[in-house]
């Protein structure tokens, strides 16, 4: 799995170096990049939620994956994905809601977001779709926040490629860069 962050470090470094400096002409303070990486295994208990005293969406699957710090590609803690409104596409994609938890060592941010996953046309092999989320700068994605991002706003974007071609026993393997600018 280190190589593959390894191989993914240049892209998150040009993807920090684009967002900050956005960021910056929007005015934005804090810029966080960070990986969720490895395989989850579904858990369709809504947990993540209720330990938050959050309302789980119904059908909701959440997958629990490494936390990695996108600089250093050292683990920093747990995240989990949890997929609700799923839609299928014509073309092998689909549609779905994201609500994904990064529970960082100083404390959890939550966001949400529309996500976009289409079939991957040619890359590293071990990877079947990439995913995207682009929200507008205006938009909040931030749903929760405690520790050090408490009341936090922001907008969180999402690029990577997941590994569904095990979905049906109940795994994806996730390779996703989170840009979080609070």
């Amino acid at each position: 799995m280190r190589s593959k962050i390894k191989m993914n470090m240049f892209l998150v470094v040009l993807v920090a170096i684009f967002s900050a400096s956005g960021a910056s002409a929007a005015g934005i303070g804090n810029n966080i990049v960070v990986l969720l990486a490895g395989e989850g295994l579904a858990d369709a208990s809504g947990n993540q939620f209720t330990e938050l005293g959050l309302v789980a969406p119904p059908g909701v699957l959440c997958f629990d994956i490494d936390l990695v710090d996108a600089k250093t590609g050292n683990v920093i803690g747990r995240g989990s994905d949890c997929l609700s409104d799923i839609t299928p596409s014509d073309n092998g994609g689909m549609s779905l809601t994201a609500t994904s938890f990064f529970h960082f060592p100083g404390g959890t941010l939550v966001s949400r977001g529309l996500v976009t996953v289409q079939p991957k046309l040619h890359g590293l092999e071990e990877y079947t779709h990439v995913v995207g989320a682009a929200p507008s700068l205006a938009e909040n994605s931030v749903i929760y926040g405690d520790g050090k991002f408490k009341d936090a706003a922001g907008s969180v974007r999402l690029s990577g490629l997941v590994n569904l071609s095990r979905l049906g026993s109940g795994y994806i393997d996730f390779d996703c860069i989170f840009v979080i600018d609070l």
